[in-house]
C-alpha cells in the first residue's frame, strides 16, 4: 500500500484492499474518504467490502464519487464536512489518489492555504495540480 502524508493529519494514495486497514490503523487513521464512483474499473473492491475491514478497526469510510477530471464544488463541500473537526488522520484515496489530492487541495485554499504551497506540497508528493491553479487562486482569494 502507499501512503503520502500530505499534512498532519491528511493521507492520501490509491486504490486500497480491504487488508489494508491494519496498516492505516498503526497511523491513527480514523477516517477513509473514497474518492471515486463504485465500480469505476474491474479491480476495484466495493465500497462495502472496505466498510465492513474498516469498521472492524473503529475507522469510518465515506464515498465522494468524483468522476475523473471532474470535482464538482459540491464534491469540495462534501469533503470539508466530512474532515470537519475531525482530531485523528483521514486517508483518502482513488485510483491513483490524484483525485484525492486534488480534493485536499482545494479544500485547503478555501480554508486560507496558499496556492503556492498547496502545489509545493502536492509536487513533493508527486502529484502536479498545476491544472488547478486558476481554481485554487480562486477559492483562496
Amino acid at each position: 500500500m502507499q501512503i503520502t502524508q500530505l499534512d498532519a493529519l491528511t493521507y492520501v494514495g490509491p486504490q486500497i484492499t480491504a487488508a489494508d486497514m491494519g496498516s492505516l490503523r498503526q497511523l491513527k487513521v480514523g477516517t477513509v474518504i473514497v474518492a471515486r464512483p463504485e465500480g469505476e474499473t474491474g479491480d476495484q473492491p466495493a465500497i462495502s467490502v472496505i466498510r465492513q475491514a474498516a469498521d472492524a478497526f473503529g475507522i469510518a469510510v465515506h464515498q465522494i464519487p468524483v468522476v475523473s477530471g471532474n470535482i464538482t464544488d459540491d464534491d469540495v463541500r462534501t469533503y470539508a464536512a466530512l474532515i470537519a473537526g475531525t482530531d485523528t488522520p483521514i486517508f483518502a484515496y482513488c485510483r491513483s489518489g490524484m483525485r484525492a489530492t486534488s480534493l485536499w487541495a482545494l479544500n485547503a485554499a478555501k480554508v486560507g492555504h496558499a496556492p503556492d504551497d498547496i502545489l509545493r506540497v502536492a509536487r513533493d508528493a508527486n502529484f502536479d495540480l498545476s491544472a488547478l491553479t486558476p481554481r485554487l487562486v480562486d477559492y483562496a482569494a
